[in-house]
């Protein structure tokens, strides 16, 4: 497969860094994934120009591979501002081509289809010379290894991966610690005020917050406190510009 679209940061989906052109085998993929979700319904469901259509459980998704590097104006973003893994510029530097796994068709909840399309990708990334998967609505970036085994630990807790969807960056002039990508669940963006550093238990903190307003239905009551590693925390919330901000600072 050879496609021309370039992803759509506008559409639940990954893009797959890979270090050779070499040839996607679809039955090492099936069987991948019967083996990993033998309890989830994997169908190929048609064949375009440039791309295969699937189906997992309700959820549709097209797989394209692009036999060229991601394009620079999805990478360099992320790649500069991914704090877990500094080093993700040199780890990608030389990749030689790229799949891209994006919703197509009609989707159930954004969720469910979420939930979906990380279980396709875990399948598909041991079976390629995969070296990392983009999230492109966080986006978030993580190395292929890490991926499968952050998806297969936390689907079998019964919470959302949001490691593997949501961004964290940090604004050193606001000392704030911050998500990107919840807004594509509906959800109000995360920051967490008065920080010294970008602590990894604070990261942490800030991803256990997020499954709490996917949980709650996006309802945490403003002017409440909340606990965290470092204390009480005052909860305010905000929006500009269409996009709703829930802040988190040290309560008084």
């Amino acid at each position: 497969m050879s496609a021309q679209p370039q992803p759509e940061a506008k559409k639940v989906g990954a893009v797959i860094y890979l270090a050779t052109n070499r040839p996607l085998h679809l039955p090492e993929f099936f069987a991948e994934f019967r083996r990993s979700w033998p309890s989830l319904l994997l169908e190929k469901t048609g064949k375009e120009p440039h791309r295969a259509l699937f189906r997992v459980g309700k959820s549709n998704f097209a797989l394209e591979l692009h036999h060229t590097p991601v394009p620079p104006d999805v990478s360099e973003p992320v790649i500069n501002s991914t704090l877990h893994w500094p080093v993700a510029g040199d780890a990608l530097a030389h990749h030689q081509a790229y799949l891209a796994v994006v919703e197509s068709g009609e989707n159930s909840g954004v969720l469910t289809l979420a939930c979906d399309l990380t279980k396709a990708i875990a399948a598909l990334l041991p079976v390629t010379d995969s070296l990392a998967v983009c999230w492109l609505n966080g986006p978030a970036l993580n190395a292929s290894k890490s991926f499968v085994a952050t998806a297969r630990e936390t689907f079998a807790t019964g919470l959302y991966p949001l490691a593997l969807w949501i961004g964290v960056g940090w604004d050193a002039q606001a000392r704030a610690l911050h998500t990107r990508g919840m807004v594509q669940f509906d959800a109000p963006e995360i920051y967490l005020a008065q920080q010294s550093e970008p602590t990894p238990r604070m990261v942490e903190y800030l991803f256990h917050v997020g499954q709490s307003l996917l949980n709650s239905h996006h309802s945490i009551a403003d002017g409440e406190t909340m606990d965290s590693p470092h204390g009480k925390l005052k909860i305010e919330n905000s929006g500009a510009a269409g996009k709703r901000i829930l802040t988190l600072r040290p309560a008084r």
